[in-house]
């Protein structure tokens, strides 16, 4: 009896070892009910995941880099010393872009001094001589700093509205300010700065929706009348300033100088009337040639 009891403790010390051993065995994975396939072991999973990470790294696109400046007329301002160079690392600066195309320039008001108001002597704009693009003052000029309560000659209905009035009925989708001309023999730079603020300003207010572009002022010949009060000098001083003034508002600026500069560090002679002081019809037409591979394309995020 003693004997048989002795069996049944060593059959069940026995069996609990098996037991114990077939839990610390690694178990087989077993196929997959659906595909008949094994599972994959822990390894295997790891090293799929890492695959599919790498893999989706590789797919991400690499973000955009702001389009390089145009550095035209850079080899001029080298120069001429004399001259304020380009900020070319300015975030206001327009860079080139495709060719817009006229709807483009037909899409723009130009806010302008005389220089640009021959747009419309020249015709070169939609609507020839009546085009209703071009908002100046009834001389066909006006002078940056005797703005404020300055009647606009509205070319839609020929009414002497100030500025913020006529920004407020007609809302421009998108206004080009071309001034300063005659500011840069009157204004030092705070001053000037300040009344482009104002005037920028006031139309931001009276039409929230408009888009303001800032151009430079255009470069002049040594024959103008004035010259020595107003020089390629002073004008670009003048630019830099208004390139500032567009940093300052988050607007954007046409480096239209650059364009019509030749290498003597004034106006082409080709481009320039006799006068010295406004761009021809060849000059304007580089111009708004300038305008339209220089477009703005919509605000970045």
């Amino acid at each position: 009896m003693r004997l048989r009891y002795r069996f049944l403790i060593a059959a069940a010390l026995l069996a609990a070892l098996v037991a114990l051993f077939s839990a610390c065995r690694p178990t087989e994975p077993t196929p997959d009910a659906a595909t008949g396939t094994e599972p994959p072991t822990e390894t295997e999973a790891r090293a799929e995941t890492e695959t599919e990470t790498a893999e989706q790294e590789t797919e991400t696109e690499e973000p955009e880099t702001a389009p390089a400046a145009d550095r035209t007329g850079e080899e001029i301002y080298l120069a001429h010393p004399e001259l304020t160079p380009v900020n070319y690392a300015s975030p206001a600066l327009l860079p080139r872009t495709e060719d817009a195309g006229q709807s483009y320039v037909d899409g723009v008001t130009f806010l302008c001094d005389s220089p640009f108001y021959w747009l419309k002597l020249y015709g070169l704009l939609s609507g020839g001589y009546d085009t209703t693009q071009v908002w100046t003052g009834p001389e066909g000029t006006m002078t940056l700093g005797y703005l404020e309560g300055f009647g606009i000659l509205d070319p839609v209905d020929g009414v002497l509205r100030t500025i913020p009035e006529i920004a407020a009925l007609r809302r421009p989708p998108m206004m080009i300010i071309t001034v300063g001309i005659n500011g840069v023999a009157l204004w030092d730079e705070d001053a000037f700065k300040e009344e482009y603020l104002r005037l920028i300003d006031e139309i931001g207010e009276a039409s929230p929706d408009t888009e303001i572009l800032l151009q430079s002022i255009l470069p002049i010949a040594p024959s103008y009348a004035h010259w020595g009060e107003i020089t390629n000098a002073s004008i670009t001083a003048a630019n830099a300033w208004i390139l500032e003034v567009a940093e300052r508002r988050g607007l954007h600026y046409l480096d239209t100088f650059s364009a019509l500069v030749g290498e003597d560090g004034n106006i082409r002679p080709e481009l320039v009337k006799d006068d010295g002081l406004h761009a021809n019809e060849e000059g304007l037409k580089l111009a708004l040639g300038y305008i339209r591979t220089h477009a703005f394309t919509g605000r970045s995020e």
